[in-house]
C-alpha cells in the first residue's frame, strides 16, 4: 500500500475509480456525482495542479483524495470557527466500492491531516453530501465539527461541511 501524487498516466485507472464510485453510489440513491461530473478536464486539472494523490495497492488506484488551499466557492457563507488561517481543502475523496470496507478513508485523511501539519496549514474543511449519515459519523469520530451545509446548483440534497483545527 501506498498513497502517490497522480501522474497524467494514472487518468484512466481514476476514471475507472470514479466510474464504479458514481455507479455505486446511483445505485444507493446518491446522486451528486455522475458521468459529467466530476469530469476528465477536472481530474486532469487536478493532476496538473498537484494537487490529486493516489491510494494504490499492487497498483491498483483504490482510492483517492484532492489536497488543495483553493478555497472552494460553495463555502463562502460557512461560518468556520478557524477564521484568516492556512486551511487544507480536502475535495474528490473517493474509495473504490471493493474496499470501502478496508480502512483506506481512514488512512487517506491520516494522510491529508499529516500533509497539512508538514505544510503548516492550520486545519483541514472537507464537505459531505448531507444525507450520507455514515460519513458523517466517520469525519465526527476523527475529531471534524460540522460547520454549516451549503446547497449546489446540481444537487437538491444540501451538503455538511466539516472543519478541523490542528
Amino acid at each position: 500500500m501506498k498513497i502517490i501524487q497522480a501522474q497524467p498516466q494514472d487518468l484512466v485507472d481514476i476514471l475507472f475509480l470514479l466510474k464504479q464510485c458514481v455507479k455505486d453510489m446511483n445505485s444507493k440513491g446518491f446522486k451528486h456525482w455522475n458521468s459529467a461530473h466530476p469530469s476528465p478536464e477536472l481530474i486532469k486539472n487536478d493532476i496538473e495542479k498537484g494537487t490529486l494523490y493516489l491510494y494504490t495497492d499492487l497498483g491498483i488506484v483504490q482510492g483517492m483524495i484532492n489536497l488543495s488551499d483553493e478555497i472552494p466557492e460553495e463555502y463562502k457563507d460557512i461560518k468556520w470557527k478557524l477564521e484568516n488561517e492556512k486551511i487544507l481543502y480536502v475535495k474528490r475523496f473517493a474509495i473504490h466500492p471493493l474496499w470501502q470496507e478496508a480502512n483506506i478513508g481512514e488512512q487517506l485523511i491520516g494522510f491529508a491531516e499529516n500533509f497539512a501539519k508538514e505544510h503548516n496549514f492550520k486545519g483541514v474543511r472537507l464537505d459531505v453530501l448531507d444525507s450520507y449519515p455514515l460519513n458523517e459519523k466517520f469525519f465526527e469520530s476523527k475529531d471534524y465539527g460540522k460547520a454549516g451545509t451549503f446547497h449546489s446548483d446540481f444537487q437538491k440534497i444540501p451538503y455538511a461541511c466539516f472543519e478541523k483545527g490542528l
